[in-house]
């Protein structure tokens, strides 16, 4: 049966495996005002001491987390036949509008190939609670979104099912998760959509993939793009610090950008002879910062420490003529425990006169965190 809305006050979160002993640390007592129920790798149930409404807005925030909500029960069995029936009596109360059914990662990202995002369990789910909603006679026209999985032959092996992660209709705010923890054991949860991220399964956005990608950053920058709602114009000239061998490069050539990459490495051949790519084979510090003033967006995914990062775009956008609208950086973090550091990083990025800093551990990000800057607030005309 459904929790009394009195009697809820278990929340979970989503993560990266390694990141949740950070959360662990910044949201459990004595730091924050939970303690910790269940753990898995990267699951955490949180126990509070306050009575959650059924569509709390007031879930948690933090960088690390992917995805949250509010607990509405566990289900367990050997038959997903049986264990359906179970989320339908949970649920039968619940005023959701759409479903996200999606599988806690089982890996790191990049882990042997792995990547987090559609399973084929989760699709089976989906379409197994579709069918069921009909049997049990549930008039209502509500959609079962799971990301589409990755299978061996060019059709999924159930009936197609919605694969957009953001619902046509914005009104669709009120969300059911079946979240599968272990094919045997079903976390039900529900929340209000109030994040770009809260639209997608799991906190994966889903997106065109091309049969070549030529590195993961083709995947992070598309994700950090959808994530921080940030468009590019066509023509508009950004410059990708960290480039090579130029798997974002390629996605930001995808959108119609003018890209100049600035890496001492090679770039890989197929990017250099696109007609709005250019290399500058240099190191960013080696280059006069008037060279930067074309540019709207800056990218940087530098494989250095964080100060080395932010002391160089900070170098870049501090000088008076260089009017950047939006920056994206990735921060990599030399250990998990400088996830405490991640607000520093905010406030120093802040610094430089952005009305809008914002800070996530992507689905596609390993031990790193990207932080998107927009709307700079002192505009200086360009020389």
């Amino acid at each position: 049966m459904t929790l009394p809305e009195s009697k809820q006050s278990f929340l979970y979160v989503a993560c990266q495996h390694g990141a949740a002993a950070g959360l662990k640390t910044a949201m459990c007592e004595p730091n924050g005002p939970f303690r910790l129920a269940y753990s898995a790798r990267g699951f955490l149930t949180l126990k509070s001491h306050l009575s959650v409404p059924q569509w709390s807005r007031a879930l948690p925030e933090h960088p690390l987390i992917r995805s949250r909500g509010v607990v509405l029960g566990k289900v367990e069995g050997t038959e997903s036949g049986q264990m359906l029936s179970q989320v339908l009596e949970l649920t039968k109360q619940l005023d959701w509008q759409v479903c996200h059914v999606w599988q806690r990662d089982m890996a790191e990202p990049g882990w042997n190939g792995f990547e987090p995002g559609g399973t084929p369990l989760a699709w089976l789910v989906a379409q197994q609670f579709q069918n069921a909603l009909k049997a049990s006679g549930d008039s209502a026209s509500r959609p079962i979104v799971a990301n589409r999985p990755a299978f061996e032959s060019d059709q999924p092996p159930v009936d197609p099912l919605p694969v957009d992660p953001t619902p046509v209709d914005p009104k669709l705010q009120r969300i059911l998760e079946i979240i599968i923890d272990e094919p045997n054991r079903w976390w039900i949860a529900n929340k209000t959509a109030q994040q770009s991220y809260d639209y997608w399964p799991g906190g994966v956005p889903e997106f065109p993939i091309p049969d070549v990608v030529l590195s993961r950053a083709y995947l992070k920058i598309a994700e950090a793009f959808a994530w921080a709602n940030l468009q590019i114009q066509p023509g508009e000239k950004i410059v990708e610090i960290g480039s090579s061998p130029g798997g974002a490069c390629q996605w930001l050539l995808d959108q119609g950008a003018i890209v100049t990459g600035i890496d001492p490495a090679e770039m890989d051949e197929r990017i250099l002879k696109h007609s709005n790519f250019t290399h500058w084979q240099s190191r960013s510090l080696q280059l006069k910062r008037k060279l930067f003033r074309p540019f709207r967006i800056l990218v940087c995914d530098a494989n250095v420490a964080p100060k080395y990062t932010l002391d160089t775009v900070e170098n870049i956008v501090l000088y008076p003529t260089i009017n950047l609208r939006a920056l994206v950086l990735t921060i990599k973090l030399p250990e998990w425990e400088t996830t405490a550091w991640i607000p520093e990083y905010i406030e120093r990025v802040r610094s430089w006169g952005y009305a809008d800093v914002q800070a996530r551990q992507l689905a596609h990000n390993r031990r790193e965190v990207c932080v998107v800057a927009k709307n700079k607030l002192a505009m200086v005309p360009q020389a």
